[in-house]
């Protein structure tokens, strides 16, 4: 009996073994076998249930759905599995984490998996799941290297390459099609930035640099390539250089972004990590503008098993079904069959995994139909399947000596399968600029089934369908036709300076399929009127991807001479070449040339050592004409010791004499010009900084479009005899999140008809824009876009609560007597950051003001008002806490007769003291005056308070103090000053009288005492001296690491007692604790229960009032359960009432 029970047993143990292994891949298998128990593998846990995207795919045609669905409805779906299976192993792993089984740990949900490095003790036991399909070793990837490096480095010429022109990359170029819009991405060895043929082309240039670059290894936030290849096959993709035109790219006008994984770490799981910040690079499933068209890959696996089921599968699934085209080297192994490189075999579609072979260029070009390369990988798949699903590769692209670009500025040729895949990825981005509603897959099957035949007549190993023709797949995708777009008839002209003006047109219809592909837009000092006036006008670059037929396109001329008369007229062309009639003619004067005025001419400040003093120049635009001064602030020949030893700020002069809104000017409304900023502004008193979209570290612009989704203003509360949705106000609406705004916790924010957000209700009519800050209602305000809006006729306004963010949109919204209509939003989180989205804004932009203001009008920040500023795609981020940097220069423009204040910040810090200098240099273009230079001096003398030494130390339940001072002068005494970890501001805590004149040592000691208060952390000081003038000077900050809590618990004794009627109770929590006091008499009974609930560390005390209880002893108990490590106290005391 014995030995059959020893059987079973170990049969039992081979059976769940046997269970355990099968799902272990045979590498990580054979490397767990050769591990000691203390060694470390990295894994990729697989789980059972997965989402089924390839079906989504299916349905997603099926339904004809648009990318931006397509987008949602999948990330959403996987991110909901991931979610929804992955907490109990998340569990597991930490607690294995915290006893050093596991060394860490990455979920995912592109694929339902998890990162896993551990124990091979922890491998086995996360095999033993039931949830778990397999694990796998996270295999380091290798690059399909470039078979030969010819030619060195090239200089700069200006040239196309031939490999572009073989695949007829040029003639989509001559019909406008660029790659305007579109995005290219590579994942490789990373890319140099810094190369003029692809520095201007990042992403990173306009959005965050992490919505533009991923190194999931290195860790780094900005592009660098850590060997050539990544920069060579990007610049195959969309390189052209802005200085030489050097163009080695396909796609030249598309922008890039990267992710470097085949470096350092090259593991599989880095690589999916990059997949799945791809198909969301800005962390908003609702928006695609921030995905890339086509990914390029040139690595493989080398080591992964039964690449067919692997975690690629899913992974390229995934990434197809969101509108992303994955593409692949072939592979450099050879003619031999088969030689496709893992995972490039996979072939769920007949283009999922698509693989590119090479072909030698000028072979080709000699008129050979057979320009295979020795190197270029064959098929057939090894994935099985049956016709062409069985044949690899796709297609091929040139791939043998193919210049582009490398690290440092030059130019290189590389020949292998990886410089073939980069022409397809750039092809893909020509064809989406074309067809942006076509998936990536889709775009792929257009150049797989126009590709150029070459070799064996048809479908083959070594070319799969031939060489790619992108302008074969491009007749594919539309019929030509020899019509062209409607004639422009509403061409204008806005926003007119001194030096550029706004042109604004509405996109005419055109039956192709894309629409109008580009304009011709020119300008004469003469009438323009007939074809050869139009051919001899100069031209104006039009760079923009032109929009839907409808939409309003938006150009500003700049560079234009002072008081000038011009004509501007435009054409438009679709994709086949078909130009319009010339527009209507629209004239248009420049104002007069700008006179500036600056003062004063110098400024010199004296101050204390680690003081901070402000003053201001004045900027002014005083010519007597219509003019626009345009002013860019520098600072020169600095002699302070930091690099920035001045703040500045352009502070707006408010105009004297506004006049208080009533009914009767209503209609009396005339054009006014003031000033605006350019790029980033701040900070104002409170610390509010604004930076736009231009900027480097701006913001970037995404629009969420809640027309559908968010809740429509219906009911508009009038402020005055105008209609209601004229001059009126809605709200107040519910923000769902405490919304901090100049230091006040905001709930509800209400919506002004006049493109005002305020935090309180509106009582009178606010048409005309004022100045920010100002004292005059309305205050308390964000203003996106205040002017004298007026939607009766048309427009609406929406407003959504989002989670941690709220969003209010003005949809179509036109100014007072218009009908040009205006789209934007205001965006409130919940961290307090403001951002603002202009989407569409036509008409007048010229009259309004942008800014924000504190409840009493006493501090703001304006951007603008009256002038030039708001356009069409561009972001504005307001924050207390910025988190950009401070911009280098501050530039501008004023309008005659306005004047802004340059307010600079003097900080002495711990300079010593001396004298410093700088030069303010204003360049302007005003044309007699082009610079002034103020120069600035700061002169640093003596304290009169000199504190030699300022310290701190603990000492039982408190912290002492102490401070010398070498001297005194006119020195009233000192507030001593206080903050802890969970306060944001300082607070006074004492005061010491100071010693008013003495030349002799002073000590000072005081001490803060934290008796019974429970705290653990910083806490910082610091001195406030007051002279006896009200001077005040603030000491440097000490700062104390304090544990005040209690470190055991216990139950005191009452006092009074015996007591009548009222007693207090003492108790100390150690731990957060499960906390029950009770009260019983001396039968046992329970007279009342004071406290029970979950409390936190500290010192407690109770009072309890027995009026209502008769006299005798009565026993109080104490129970208590930590929270964290589950210990109990128990403990009871006796007190008397005594009547």
């Amino acid at each position: 009996m014995k030995t059959f029970r020893l059987m079973l047993m170990l049969l039992f143990i081979a059976v769940c073994t046997f269970g355990q292994t099968q799902k272990l891949s045979n590498r990580l298998a054979e490397k767990l076998q050769t591990m000691e128990s203390n060694d470390y593998v990295r894994t990729m846990v697989i789980f059972e249930d997965q989402v089924d995207v390839f079906s989504m795919d299916q349905d997603f045609y099926a339904e004809n759905a648009s990318i931006e669905r397509r987008t949602l409805e999948v990330i959403t779906a996987l991110k909901a599995k991931a979610n929804s299976t992955q907490q109990s192993m998340l569990n597991f792993l930490a607690e294995k984490e915290r006893n050093d089984e596991v060394f860490k740990y990455e979920p995912y949900w592109v694929v339902n998996m998890i990162m896993v490095e551990a124990k091979p003790s922890v491998v086995y036991e996360m095999a033993a799941k039931n949830e778990v399909a397999m694990i796998d070793e996270d295999g380091l990837l290798e690059r399909d290297m470039p078979i030969k490096n010819t030619g060195g480095s090239s200089a700069n010429t200006e040239s196309v390459e031939d490999g572009v022109k073989i695949i007829n990359a040029d003639k989509l170029w001559e019909l406008g099609i660029t790659g305007a819009g579109r995005i290219v991405m590579g994942i490789d060895t990373g890319v140099d930035p810094t190369h003029p043929a692809l520095s201007h082309k990042w992403r990173g240039n306009h959005v965050p640099a992490n919505q533009a670059w991923i190194d999931p290894g290195g860790g780094t936030t900005n592009p660098n390539d850590c060997d050539d290849h990544g920069t060579h096959t990007m610049g195959t993709m969309t390189g052209r250089s802005n200085t030489t035109n050097d163009t080695v790219g396909v796609a030249i006008d598309a922008e890039w972004i990267a992710a470097k994984t085949i470096c350092s770490s090259p593991h599989t799981s880095n690589t999916v990590t990059a997949f799945q910040w791809a198909m969301d690079p800005d962390g908003d499933s609702t928006t695609i503008s921030d995905m890339p068209d086509a990914i390029c890959n040139s690595w493989y696996d080398p080591g992964i098993g039964d690449e067919c089921t692997s975690i690629y599968v899913n992974t390229f699934n995934a990434l197809e079904a969101v509108g992303i085209a994955v593409v692949f080297s072939a592979g450099n192994s050879g003619s031999g069959s088969s030689t496709i490189t893992k995972p490039k075999n996979i072939n769920t579609t007949l283009v999922n995994s698509w693989a590119t072979a090479a072909i030698d260029g000028p072979t080709y070009l000699g008129g050979s139909n057979d320009p295979i390369t020795s190197f270029s990988s064959r098929g057939p798949s090894i994935c099985g399947g049956t016709g062409s699903l069985l044949i690899k590769p796709e297609a091929a692209a040139p791939g043998n000596n193919v210049r582009s670009s490398v690290i440092g500025g030059g130019y290189s040729s590389f020949s292998g399968t990886s410089m073939a895949a980069p022409h397809v990825v750039g092809a893909i981005a020509l064809l989406r600029q074309f067809a942006p509603n076509l998936t990536g897959s889709q775009i792929k099957l257009a150049l797989y089934n126009t590709a150029e035949d070459l070799g064996t007549p048809g479908e083959d190993n070594t070319y799969g369908m031939g060489l790619i023709d992108v302008y074969a797949a491009f007749l594919s995708l539309g019929t030509p036709d020899i019509y062209p777009p409607d004639q422009i008839v509403d061409l204008s002209v806005m926003d007119i300076t001194s030096s550029d003006l706004k042109l604004t047109w509405s996109v005419p219809y055109d039956s192709s399929m894309g629409g109008i592909a580009q304009y011709d837009v020119r300008w004469s000092s003469t009438m323009i009127s007939d074809t050869n006036d139009f051919y001899a006008a100069n031209v104006v670059p039009f760079t923009e991807q032109p929009g839907d037929s409808g939409e309003t396109e938006m150009l500003v001329v700049e560079g234009l001479d002072f008081y000038t008369d011009y004509y501007f007229a435009v054409r438009s062309a679709d994709v086949w070449g078909n130009w319009s009639d010339i527009s209507n003619v629209v004239p248009a004067k420049t104002f007069d040339a700008p006179v500036i005025n600056v003062t004063p001419d110098n400024l010199h400040a004296e101050i204390l050592n680690t003081t901070v003093v402000k003053d201001t120049i004045f900027i002014a635009n005083v010519s007597d004409s219509a003019s626009t001064l345009d002013y860019e602030i520098t600072l020169e020949n600095n002699t302070f010791p930091e690099s920035r030893p001045l703040n500045m700020r352009i502070v707006n002069m408010a105009e004297v004499g506004e006049a208080e809104l009533g009914d009767e000017l209503k209609n009396e409304k005339e054009q006014k010009y003031g000033s605006s900023l350019e790029g980033a502004g701040g900070p104002d008193a409170f610390g509010y900084e604004w930076i736009d979209s231009d900027e480097p570290n701006g913001p970037a612009y995404v629009w969420n479009d809640i027309s559908t989704t968010g809740t429509a203003v219906t009911s508009w509360t009038p402020t005055g005899s105008f209609g209601a949705a004229d001059e009126g106000y809605a709200g107040p609406f519910s923000l769902g999140f405490p919304f901090k705004f100049y230091g006040n916790i905001k709930n509800d924010v209400y919506v002004s008809t006049n493109g005002v957000v305020t935090f309180g209700a509106i009582s009178s009519n606010i048409y005309s824009n004022g100045s920010i800050p100002s004292t005059s209602t309305p205050n308390d305000l964000i203003a996106p876009f205040w002017d004298d809006l007026d939607g009766r006729n048309q427009g609406e306004v929406y407003y959504q609560q989002d989670g941690d963010k709220f969003i209010i949109q003005y949809d179509n919204w036109p100014g007072f007597s218009s009908s040009a209509g205006k789209t934007f939003q205001v965006v409130l989180h919940s961290s307090g950051k403001i951002v603002i989205y202009y989407e569409n804004m036509t008409g007048t932009l010229s009259s309004c003001t942008v800014g924000i203001e504190n409840a009493t009008g006493t501090d703001g920040l304006q951007v603008v008002r009256n002038a030039t500023y708001v356009k069409n795609g561009l972001a504005l981020q307001f924050a207390a806490e910025p988190d950009w940097l401070a911009p280098s220069n501050i530039s501008g423009r004023i309008y005659n007769a306005n004047t802004v204040g340059l307010e600079m910040t003097f900080s002495s810090e711990d300079y010593p003291l001396g004298d410093y200098s700088m030069d303010v240099v204003i360049a302007s273009n005003d044309p007699v005056t082009w610079f002034v230079t103020v120069p600035v001096t700061m002169e640093i003398v003596p304290i009169p308070v000199e504190l030699t030494s300022f310290k701190a130390s603990t000492f039982n339940n408190a912290v002492e103090l102490v401070w010398n001072t070498a001297t005194e002068t006119n020195n009233q005494g000192f507030d001593v000053e206080r903050k802890l970890d969970n306060e944001s501001q300082w607070n006074k805590i004492g005061f010491m009288e100071g010693k008013i004149n003495s030349s002799e040592r002073s000590v000072y000691n005081f001490k803060d005492s934290f008796e019974n208060i429970a705290y653990k952390g910083k806490a910082q000081y610091r001195l406030k001296q007051i002279d006896l003038d009200g001077t005040i000077d603030y000491s440097n900050q000490i700062a104390v690491e304090v544990d005040f809590t209690p470190a055991e618990y216990s139950l005191e004794q009452n006092y009074p007692n015996p007591f009548n009627p009222a007693t207090t109770i003492k108790y100390t929590l150690p731990n957060h604790s499960s906390v029950k006091l009770s009260i019983y008499n001396t039968l046992g009974e329970i007279v009342t229960e004071l406290v029970n609930e979950v409390q936190e560390t500290g010192y407690y005390e109770i009072q309890w009032d027995a009026s209502n209880l008769s006299s005798g002893m009565y026993i109080y108990t104490l129970e208590a359960q930590s929270i964290e490590d589950q210990n109990d106290f128990r403990s009871l005391k006796k007190m008397l009432l005594v009547k």
